[in-house]
């Protein structure tokens, strides 16, 4: 059962990546399994039973690849590195970088939270309609080539595993790790960058976790039936 449990838990997170596979910035999880008991508890405790679940549900930060656009507001991060953005109160980070400018020059993301600049204060690309807009690697903003003073500003974390899921594409940090300025990874104008999901892959790892969730249900209705025979026999006898 335990077994049964933890695969239809892995079911659904690789039924999140499956689904996510054309979201621009997804980041696919990657589940590792462990016994419930080990050493000396499994002859005791678990009478060598080996009970498993999940052990950890780790988000994969690798490169998905860009794909071009067109779109002046479109960038991609090229390396690591996360977009700082701010959604009300709270401040989250992400790979998205489709962006958008409001009537007031307010670069924002689709969701319409604000895109934040190396001081954590919100973007303003003033005057911006009817003129062509220039993002460099470096994320240095221009207007027909006359810079605005204002700069997308890509961030690193010490330790993205500190970085939990708020929502598809964001990511919120948790205690214990900050976010620096990061200038090593080059920002790409009019590109976006993919979901890092390879179908194929992800397909084969979900026909063997279903293949190990209906064996487990299989041995438990062995189980079952050889209970209810047992059942059976000390009725007779």
């Amino acid at each position: 059962m335990s077994g049964a449990v933890a695969r239809e838990q892995a079911m659904s997170q690789l039924t999140n990546s499956l689904a996510n596979v054309n979201s621009t910035g997804f980041k696919k999880e990657r589940i590792s399994f462990e016994s419930l008991l080990k050493g000396s508890k499994q002859t005791t405790d678990a009478k060598g039973i080996n009970y498993s679940r999940i052990r950890k549900i780790g988000i994969d930060f690798s490169q998905g690849p860009l794909r071009e656009t067109g779109r002046s507001l479109d960038v991609a991060i090229s390396g690591d590195g996360f977009f700082k953005v701010r959604r009300g109160n709270e401040t989250l980070y992400t790979r998205n970088g489709n962006f958008f400018a409001d009537e007031n020059g307010m670069l924002k993301t689709a969701q319409g939270f604000n895109v934040l600049n190396e001081t954590n204060q919100p973007i303003q690309i003033p005057d911006i309609e009817g003129k062509k807009l220039h993002i460099d690697e470096s994320g240095s903003i221009a207007l027909n080539t006359t810079p605005s003073g204002e700069k997308i500003q890509v961030f690193s974390i010490t330790d993205n595993e500190k970085l939990t899921k708020a929502g598809d594409t964001m990511f919120r940090l948790e205690r214990g790790a900050v976010s620096r300025p990061f200038n090593e990874s080059p920002l790409i104008q009019k590109n976006l960058e993919g979901s890092n999901v390879n179908m194929v892959e992800e397909m084969v790892t979900m026909i063997d976790t279903q293949r190990k969730y209906d064996a487990n249900l299989k041995v438990l209705k062995s189980y079952s039936t050889l209970s209810e025979k047992q059942n059976q026999l000390g009725t007779v006898g």
